[in-house]
């Protein structure tokens, strides 16, 4: 099982590796996509921010919620 995971996580990280070095040369070397790359790479990171955002106000609401529900069930336990 171990093994399959660490097969499974440098598999993804020489994955990674390449795409990154692909991008990178294309980008230096000024091809007719460079504009759509840049494009696309910025939208990836702005849905990257948008989920940390998403996922700060879910925790929110989460809390909220178990708050709320603590209490009605305390108050029942008071009454």
């Amino acid at each position: 099982m171990l093994n399959a995971f660490h097969k499974l996580l440098k598999l993804s990280f020489i994955f990674t590796l390449v795409l990154t070095g692909w991008t990178s040369i294309i980008l230096l070397s000024n091809t007719t996509f460079t504009l759509e790359i840049k494009d696309l790479i910025t939208k990836m990171y702005l849905n990257q921010k948008n989920f940390i955002f998403n996922v700060k106000e879910l925790s929110l609401i989460l809390v909220k919620d178990a708050n709320e529900r603590f209490s009605k069930k305390n108050q029942g336990v008071i009454d």
